[in-house]
């Protein structure tokens, strides 16, 4: 016999990884028309914060991947003439990742697609709430994060 809704086990982690799915495939689907993939737009955030660059290693480390992601991200972004490599005004051994002009006006666009996502995704939600549930999230964030767990973030760029 089916269980009724009322009386099934009530499982936050498949609820979560639809959730992310949904958000996930929103973003996606605003990114593709810009020409992005996937992750690109944190890749594209996280050289943006940076206004002498970043080392590849330094931005594999901030969006917690494997370095060899890193590399295969900044070879697709260099193809689309959105990042290009300079070496560093330190270290001439040491190359940095910066935003073409191109890149620089995509920063934007994609925080206007993120914005829009998440307006999307909190529809009906209280701001108290949405505190709330952001608190929850990074709480259980941290529980995987401490012991190493994979990076979805990697998934989406192999």
């Amino acid at each position: 016999m089916g269980e009724s809704k009322k009386n099934r086990p009530a499982v936050v982690s498949v609820q979560l990884t639809l959730t992310a799915r949904a958000v996930r495939n929103a973003l996606s689907h605003s990114l593709s028309e810009r020409g992005l993939y996937p992750g690109q737009d944190a890749v594209l955030i996280a050289i943006a914060e940076e206004k002498d660059g970043i080392s590849l290693r330094d931005l594999a480390d901030r969006l917690q991947v494997r370095p060899p992601t890193v590399t295969k991200t900044m070879t697709r972004l260099s193809a689309q003439g959105i990042v290009e490599r300079r070496p560093s005004r330190l270290d001439a051994r040491q190359s940095f990742v910066h935003l073409t002009e191109k890149g620089l006006g995509l920063v934007a666009e994609v925080k206007a697609a993120r914005a829009a996502v998440e307006k999307r995704a909190l529809k009906g939600v209280k701001a108290k709430d949405a505190r709330r549930l952001r608190k929850m999230l990074k709480r259980i964030e941290r529980n995987f994060t401490a012991d190493g767990a994979a990076n979805p973030l990697e998934e989406a760029e192999d």
